[in-house]
């Protein structure tokens, strides 16, 4: 151990902005895992608590809009569904452990999997240049972020209704229509089950494909809106 690479703790606990215990919890149900010196004090490398402070919603919306298509960094990059679904697996645990009061924990991992694996299936063989999805949560903040570099919801729809003319359309029919049609071209019927997830349990969801934004909050009606930047491919954040 090279005592120049760590931080101990206490350190760690103020750049975090979290008490001691809580490091100390993270570290026992394997949330947050500590270094542990041969007399069993913890400690953390730098990389690993600049890593956990990042915003993955900002890194997302930056992969997403750059011009230069490339990976991620590999801590937040699934290249393919099966590394997606071992991710999703992974987080569900952790959420099962750190938050044994949410009795709806896995209605978050059923809304994230719908979002993920419409990335994946309404993209194969036609991404722009990235394979695969961003996919980052941060259970500390309640927080997850995925993102696609793919053709995005309106041009998915397209292919079996051709009428639709915007991406405001395109982001209404996704989330409140039963889409018939052979998949992958059934796009919005993963979204639909997202809507009714967030109708009934706590949590809201900012989902944007092109220059569309829908917002989806507990208790109120979804609303379309336009933003400034247009965005090619879909990301998507959960807050619960």
């Amino acid at each position: 151990m090279q005592d120049s690479q760590l931080i101990p703790i206490r350190k760690a606990a103020e750049m975090l902005e979290v008490s001691v215990d809580t490091l100390r919890r993270w570290d026992r149900n394997g949330y947050f895992p500590a270094i542990k010196s041969s007399g069993g004090h913890r400690y953390y490398s730098m990389d690993q608590v600049e890593l956990f402070r990042k915003d993955i919603f900002s890194m997302a919306k930056s992969w997403i809009t750059d011009q230069i298509g490339a990976e991620p960094e590999a801590e937040f990059y699934c290249p393919n569904s099966g590394v997606f679904q071992v991710r999703l697996i992974r987080m569900e645990k952790e959420l099962l452990e750190t938050r044994k009061d949410l009795s709806w924990a896995s209605l978050i991992v059923s809304a994230v999997g719908e979002i993920g694996n419409n990335s994946f299936d309404h993209n194969l063989g036609n991404w722009r240049d990235i394979p695969g999805v961003f996919y980052g949560y941060d259970l500390r903040k309640k927080q997850v972020v995925l993102a696609d570099r793919g053709q995005g919801v309106l041009a998915t729809l397209r292919r079996v209704k051709s009428e639709l003319a915007t991406d405001r359309d395109a982001l209404h029919t996704a989330f409140t229509e039963v889409i018939s049609g052979r998949a992958p071209e059934a796009r919005g019927n993963g979204l639909k089950l997202v809507r009714l997830i967030v109708e009934r349990y706590p949590l809201s969801i900012d989902f944007s494909s092109g220059n569309a934004l829908a917002t989806l909050r507990h208790d109120k009606k979804m609303r379309i809106s336009l933003q400034k930047q247009s965005m090619e491919g879909c990301i998507a954040c959960i807050r619960f």
